[in-house]
This record gives C-alpha cells, structure tokens and sequence, in this order.
C-alpha cells in the first residue's frame, strides 16, 4: 500500500509500562523529544507498523486514550493526545471556550492578513524573525505586562509527577549541583 511507511511507537519504564506513545515514520522512536527522556533502546518498542498517516494517527490516540495521560489521571507523560488534532471527544472546558471567544471579540482580520497568516511559515522565515529578535530586551513596562497577564495562572504540570525514570534524572541532577555548591 503507498504511504504505508508510518509506525505507532511506545517508550517504556523499567518495569515494562509504557510511558510515552508516539506515532512516526523513518527514525522518529530515536529522536530526542522536547518534553519527554529518550529511554534506552532496549525500551523503545514499536507497537504496529506498515500504517499510512491515518491509520497511525488513530491507533496512537486510541493508545493515548486507553493508557491515559498523566494530566487526566492516566500513567502517560503524553501532553496531547495527538499533535494534529483533538482526538475523537476531547473538547475545550467551557471556560476555555469563553476565554477565547472573549479574545477574539472585537478582532478585525482583513482578507489580506487572513490569506497572509495561512501561508505556511519556511525555515528561513522562521530564521529571520529569530535573527530580528536576537539581543532585543523587552522594557520593564512589557515585562510587568506579561508578568500580570501570568499572575493566577496554574501551570499545566502543578502537581503532576514523573515517571520513576524521569524524577530518578532529576534527583541526580539535584544532588550533583549540591555537590558543587551551586
């Protein structure tokens, strides 16, 4: 079948859990992610492979959905369900729909910014806004603005534990500046 080349991975702790399901094609399972340790490759298994996009798509949220995130109460350090789309019955918290229903009232977009912002963004263009805003410091009144708009906000993460593996990494990391006397 063409396209068939994606795959649906999991990363799994010690004790043979999975604690992290991806979906990739090429050598994605071996490639460091943001927000989640790589484990060794002994635990990084793929769950089903020969998929095309969709078909991945699908078994990694129905994966994501039977485990659960650690978020909702489940044992995955997955943050979303999947990076395209909300799976099948995720929605927004009403208030989250209110408050961005709030921010976009009164939002004038002409056809010529609409039609501007779906043109997708190059690596270039991303280099060159990068370069623009290198040595930039914001001034105090911008500081204050965006430490306010901050203020009562409760991080996504506030009391979410790690996985063994990951908080055994940072207590190591913890006791190594100790011993330097940082």
């Amino acid at each position: 079948m063409a396209g068939s080349n994606y795959y649906v991975y999991q990363y799994l702790l010690e004790n043979g859990l999975p604690y992290y399901i991806g979906k990739g094609k090429n050598n994605r399972i071996d490639v460091n992610h943001k927000h989640i340790a790589l484990p060794p490759t002994e635990r990084r298994i793929i769950v089903k492979d020969n998929l095309t996009n969709e078909q991945a798509k699908i078994l990694e949220g129905e994966l994501i959905t039977k485990y659960g995130r650690k978020i909702d109460g489940g044992i995955l350090d997955n943050i979303k369900i999947n990076q395209w789309a909300c799976f099948a019955g995720w929605t927004h918290k009403p208030e989250t729909i209110e408050k961005i229903s709030k921010g976009n009232t009164g939002k004038v977009r002409t056809e010529e910014s609409k039609e501007k912002y779906r043109q997708p963004k190059t690596v270039e263009h991303a280099q060159n806004i990068r370069k623009a805003n290198l040595g930039k410091t914001l001034s105090n009144e911008t500081k204050q603005k965006i430490s306010n708009s901050l203020k009562g906000n409760i991080p996504w993460n506030k009391g979410v534990k790690g996985t063994p593996w990951t908080e055994a990494r940072r207590n190591a990391y913890l006791q190594s500046k100790a011993l330097k006397g940082l």
